[in-house]
């Protein structure tokens, strides 16, 4: 066994400026205070409901820390796993961090990262939209954050 620690027994680095936390040292960010409250101010009800819905079904997942930026919400356990992009009265625009691609229609756009890192951007509209397979997809997601995959020994 080498001496080298796993990544998810790292301490997470915390910017000086923001107190926002990272998995590496000196990651871009848009740094500042924001919130929750800033990025919800002004939207309409229906918006509003939509946001604490989906944030509602990332805290059944886990132990979650709200990591607000200045154009959308993050979630995040170790590293970000999903976040609300953007939010009006036409619905609410998110992502979900992988490690696999995961095809589906309901996805718009999916990016690859790196080779275990596939982030999934998908829009949900009513709250009827934020369903079984949504709360699915965030505590997968979840998963992702934790980092855990990276410490598991591969089967392989």
């Amino acid at each position: 066994m080498s001496g080298r620690s796993s990544p998810t027994s790292r301490p997470l680095w915390t910017c000086p400026k923001c107190r926002r936390q990272f998995i590496n040292r000196n990651m871009p960010h848009s740094c500042g205070r924001f919130s929750v409250e800033t990025f919800l101010a002004g939207k309409s009800a229906g918006a509003v409901a939509l946001y604490e819905r989906f944030s509602a079904l990332v805290h059944e997942c886990g132990q979650v820390k709200l990591a607000p930026a200045k154009t959308r919400i993050g979630f995040q356990a170790r590293m970000i796993f999903a976040a609300v992009n953007k939010l009006n009265e036409h619905g609410l625009e998110a992502h979900v961090v992988l490690t696999r691609r995961l095809s589906n229609r309901r996805f718009k756009r999916i990016e690859m990262m790196s080779p275990k890192c596939y982030v999934h951007h998908f829009k949900v509209e009513t709250p009827s939209d934020l369903d079984e397979e949504v709360a699915e997809w965030l505590c997968e997601a979840y998963q992702t954050g934790t980092q855990e995959h990276l410490s598991r020994k591969s089967a392989f």
